[in-house]
């Protein structure tokens, strides 16, 4: 087994050398090499699946934007149907047995309930 110590100057040299002197630091270094080459791959993987990841995300936004738009329109009609029924009054009065329309205008028994007295 070899005892050589393994190069870590492959991130100062791709950072703060410029690309001549990093190129041939490559050429030099194996340990750089391989590293480079593992840089590549990676690099090459992200850039195969980023348009897979950008559609998936367009499509998390739309929807993300249809569910607002489901959100507001349900809000709209409830409100507006709620508003609706505020201003319109539906209640009718029920008569009392003093007040009965069948004994006024018609003349006929009625019970204590107001009823029809049969």
């Amino acid at each position: 087994m070899d005892n050589k110590e393994k190069c870590n100057k492959y991130e100062s040299y791709f950072v703060f050398r410029n690309e001549e002197e990093f190129n041939s630091h490559l050429q030099e270094c194996s340990d750089c090499r391989e590293e480079h080459e593992k840089m590549l791959k990676v690099s090459n993987l992200i850039k195969e699946v980023a348009p897979v990841y950008l559609k998936r995300e367009e499509k998390r936004k739309t929807s993300t934007i249809k569910r607002i738009a489901c959100c507001f329109v349900l809000f709209m009609g409830i409100t507006s149907f709620a508003g609706y029924n505020m201003y319109n009054d539906y209640t009718f009065e029920v008569n009392t047995a003093d007040e009965s329309y069948i004994e006024s205008t018609m003349g006929l028994p009625i019970d204590e309930y107001g009823f029809l007295e049969i």
